[in-house]
C-alpha cells in the first residue's frame, strides 16, 4: 500500500515537470502575470552597503477559551542586525481577551488589551463572527481565530514604531505585503507612511508560499529548476495593481547551497532599492542553522513564540485562579478535543 501512495506522488511531481504554462497563477484580481523567463533571473553578489535591518516577527498562543470568549498571548519579536553582527533585540507582549457579543442582531468579537511590559498598542479589534477573512468554510469564524489577526496587526504596529524611533533603516516582515484581513488596510498605509516619512526601506519575506503556474505546478519548484546560477533572485513576476497588495514581488535563493526559494516583497514606491537589498540581505542567510534564510528572521521568530510550557504554565495560573468561579461549563465548550488528546490507549 505505502509503495502505491509513493507511487503516485511521484507521478503527480512528474505530470508538472513539463514547465507547459510557464505563467504564475494568481487567484484575485489586480495581477498581471509575466511569463517565466530564463532573462529574469539575476545573479546575487555581495554587497557592501551595511545598513542597520530590523526582522520582525510574531507568535501567538490561545491560553484559555470557550465558544465565546478566547485569552490569548500575542508577543512580537525586533532583531536588528548591521550585516551579521547584532545590534540589539526587543520583545513586545500583550495579553488579547476575546469576547463575543451581540451587534446589530448578529454575533460580533471584541478584543480588549492589558498591559505588560513593553506594551503592543492597538487600534479597537472588532470583528463579525461572519467576517470572512476569518472564516473557514461557510461556518461561523471560531473566536480563537481573532488572536491570529492581533498578531499581524501587532508586528504591523511595532514595525511602525521602529520606522517611527529611526531603529533601524531597512524593516523586513516575515510574511508578505498583502492585506487579507479586514481593516489590515489600515496598519499597513500607516506603516508606509511612517517609512516614508523616515526614508526607511520596507520588505516582507514569506517562510512558505503556494503559488502556482498556470499547468498546477508550484512556482518556487519551477524557478528552482530553471536557474542558471547558484544564489538569485528572479523578477518580474506580475505587474500589481490591487489596492490589497501595494507590492513589488521576487522570488529569491540567498544562498548557493540552500534548498529552499523565498517569496521577497518590497513596498511598491520603493521597487528601486530591491536589487541592492535583495543582495545585502543575502550576507545575513549564511548561519548554518538554517542556511539560506536570514538568520535574524530566525532569532525573531525563536524570541516570538510561545513555547508549549509557557502556554501550560500561564493556562494553570489563570485556571487556578478562575477555579470556583462557575466558569467551568463554558470551557467544557471547547476542551473535548484536549481530553480525547490526552487518553492513552
Amino acid at each position: 500500500m505505502y509503495e502505491e501512495v509513493v507511487k503516485k506522488i511521484l507521478e503527480s511531481v512528474n505530470e508538472n515537470s513539463s514547465f507547459a504554462d510557464l505563467y504564475p497563477k494568481f487567484s484575485g484580481e489586480g495581477y498581471t502575470a509575466h511569463k517565466i523567463d530564463a532573462e529574469n533571473f539575476h545573479e546575487i553578489k555581495k554587497a557592501d552597503i551595511n545598513r542597520k535591518i530590523a526582522f520582525v516577527d510574531g507568535g501567538n498562543a490561545e491560553i484559555i477559551g470557550s465558544a465565546n470568549f478566547s485569552l490569548s498571548m500575542v508577543r512580537v519579536c525586533c532583531a536588528v542586525y548591521q550585516g551579521r553582527k547584532k545590534l540589539g533585540l526587543k520583545k513586545y507582549e500583550t495579553l488579547a481577551l476575546t469576547q463575543a457579543f451581540i451587534k446589530e442582531n448578529e454575533i460580533w468579537y471584541k478584543t480588549l488589551f492589558f498591559k505588560a511590559k513593553n506594551q503592543i498598542d492597538l487600534h479597537e479589534v472588532l470583528f463579525s463572527s461572519f467576517d470572512q477573512s476569518l472564516m473557514t468554510g461557510f461556518n461561523r469564524a471560531d473566536i480563537g481565530s481573532v488572536s491570529n489577526a492581533i498578531r499581524r496587526f501587532s508586528e504591523l504596529e511595532i514595525a511602525k514604531i521602529i520606522a517611527k524611533e529611526k531603529i533601524a533603516d531597512v524593516i523586513v516582515l516575515d510574511g508578505n505585503l498583502q492585506c487579507t484581513l479586514t481593516d489590515e488596510d489600515r496598519y499597513l498605509s500607516e506603516l508606509y507612511e511612517e517609512c516614508g516619512k523616515n526614508k526607511i526601506l520596507i520588505a516582507a519575506l514569506s517562510k512558505t508560499n503556494s503559488l502556482f503556474t498556470g499547468d498546477g505546478n508550484l512556482l518556487s519548484a519551477v524557478l528552482l529548476s530553471l536557474s542558471p546560477f547558484d544564489s538569485w533572485f528572479y523578477h518580474p513576476i506580475a505587474e500589481i495593481s490591487s489596492k490589497s497588495h501595494k507590492a513589488e514581488m521576487f522570488f529569491a535563493k540567498f544562498h548557493n547551497k540552500s534548498k529552499h526559494v523565498f517569496r521577497f516583497e518590497v513596498y511598491g514606491r520603493q521597487r528601486e532599492y530591491a536589487e541592492e537589498l535583495i543582495n545585502e540581505l543575502a550576507g545575513n542567510c549564511t548561519d548554518p542553522v538554517f542556511i539560506g534564510y536570514p538568520y535574524g528572521l530566525v532569532e525573531a521568530d525563536k524570541i516570538a513564540r510561545i513555547s508549549h510550557n509557557e502556554k501550560e504554565s500561564l493556562k494553570a495560573r489563570f485556571l487556578f485562579m478562575l477555579q470556583d468561579k462557575n466558569i467551568e461549563k463554558y470551557l467544557n465548550s471547547k476542551n473535548a478535543h484536549g481530553i480525547l488528546d490526552m487518553i492513552s490507549f
